[in-house]
């Protein structure tokens, strides 16, 4: 893995998600290797240097500071990047722009694949309404090495959403949704997170992107995956639970 260190003009990205007004990703690339990620072809980067090659926005906080003064609104970190990868350990890019962030007292939202989030517990506990999300594709750990072989192990995602609990609003990321990696495991995982006090889920299926190639093991079980059928299931199974959910499809 190669790191790359970048000058940035502008910090703060306008997002087309849904309750999120600016996207915020203190780095470009991914150690996790995710297979199935689909954003080096959003954002046109050829996949072998997406997963060599991590390109630190340097000067990321200072800029934010000076942008914070006149935008608003709710800021999303690692929207199409993990904001808490392996690099952040060295060069701690986010946990400095939370500091900016809690010191502007801008509400955030983070999504992550790593435990190292933990390590910034004081200061997400700090800023009024944070909310963390941990994504959750499989509670099976020969799976998550094989889709996802430098993230954080299953049981970690699921310490950080109960040592977050008490500290900010969380959620689970459940998804992409790969059929056979999930479902039958998942009224018991639901169970669990509502035992353990998170706040609400997400879910959302898988998407391709123009160019886009999955492994053939994957890429077999999205060919036979009917996704009305999986969301129909699902609302069986929140109907039951009476877990509070949102979907992306």
């Amino acid at each position: 893995m190669r790191y790359v260190e970048v000058y940035v003009k502008n910090a703060l990205v306008k997002s087309g998600l849904e309750g999120t007004d600016y996207a915020l990703n203190p780095y470009k690339g991914c150690e996790h290797r995710c297979v199935y990620c689909y954003s080096p072809y959003v954002l046109h980067m050829p996949m072998e240097e997406w997963n060599r090659v991590v390109y630190i926005k340097r000067n990321l906080p200072t800029v934010l500071d000076k942008e914070l003064k006149k935008k608003r609104g709710m800021i999303s970190i690692g929207t199409v990047t993990d904001a808490y990868q392996p690099a952040e350990k060295k060069y701690e890019i986010t946990r400095k722009s939370l500091e900016v962030l809690r010191k502007h007292k801008r509400r955030v939202s983070i999504l992550t694949k790593s435990s190292l989030v933990l390590r910034d517990a004081d200061i997400i506990g700090s800023i009024p309404y944070a909310e963390i999300g941990v994504t959750i594709t499989t509670l099976h750990e020969d799976w998550r090495k094989k889709i996802e072989p430098h993230a954080s192990p299953v049981d970690e995602r699921m310490q950080v959403l109960e040592e977050l609990r008490d500290k900010a609003i969380t959620y689970a990321f459940i998804g992409p949704i790969f059929e056979d990696l999930i479902m039958d495991e998942l009224s018991q995982l639901l169970r669990n997170l509502m035992n353990m006090g998170v706040d609400y889920v997400i879910f959302d299926r898988f998407r391709y992107k123009s160019g886009m190639v999955l492994p053939s093991y994957l890429q077999e079980i999205v060919s036979k995956t009917d996704y009305y059928d999986i969301k129909r299931r699902i609302m069986h199974i929140l109907k039951d639970i009476g877990m509070r959910a949102y979907f992306e499809w």
